[in-house]
């Protein structure tokens, strides 16, 4: 039998790479029946608030899980980058909850962004991260570094054995071949 936590699952991975998916391409993913899926949700935009709401908690965790830990400030981006990856459908498809609907997930974004600024500040005070730059630079850096992986993986342009360690020395180094100044 399929978990409410598969369908779910399921929800966001269709919806990560479709955006105007319908409830049967959830079901056919899911391998369950459409009866099934409106019997558990009742209609598809409950079915995507359920979803957003279960993708949310998982950064919130990872963020959580991360921030408590007693690592160093650069072992922790590191530790969210490998757990973003992780959840890599789930990025992409509350990249366009937000977009179908500020109003209502915006907000939940702000927030973790400023979770990850608070790391960005940790990493700034033992001088891993340049202090003249700004928090929220850094922090919307890193998150547009996880947009351009995900996107990158999905067009083929990268090759997913790689794709953590090109985020991982393009956030401590930049692109440059050589430091400009």
């Amino acid at each position: 039998m399929v978990t409410d936590n598969e369908i779910i699952e399921a929800v966001i991975y269709v919806f990560a790479h479709k955006s105007d998916a319908t409830m049967d391409d959830v079901a056919k993913e899911a391998k369950i029946s459409r009866i099934t899926l409106n019997r558990k949700f009742g209609s598809k935009e409950k079915m995507i608030e359920r979803a957003e709401l279960y993708s949310i908690q998982q950064f919130d965790k990872i963020l959580k899980k991360a921030k408590a830990s007693r690592k160093s400030s650069m072992d922790k981006f590191l530790m969210v980058l490998k757990e973003y990856y992780r959840f890599r459908n789930h990025y992409t498809f509350w990249m366009r909850t937000i977009v179908d609907d500020p109003e209502g997930n915006q907000k939940l974004f702000l927030k973790q962004l400023e979770i990850i600024e608070s790391l960005v500040r940790d990493a700034q005070e033992q001088g891993h991260i340049r202090q003249d730059l700004p928090a929220g630079w850094v922090a919307s850096l890193f998150d547009f570094l996880i947009i351009a992986a995900n996107s990158s993986r999905m067009r083929g342009i990268i090759a997913e054995r790689d794709l953590i360690k090109i985020v991982w020395e393009t956030f401590q180094y930049g692109i440059s071949p050589r430091r400009a100044f």
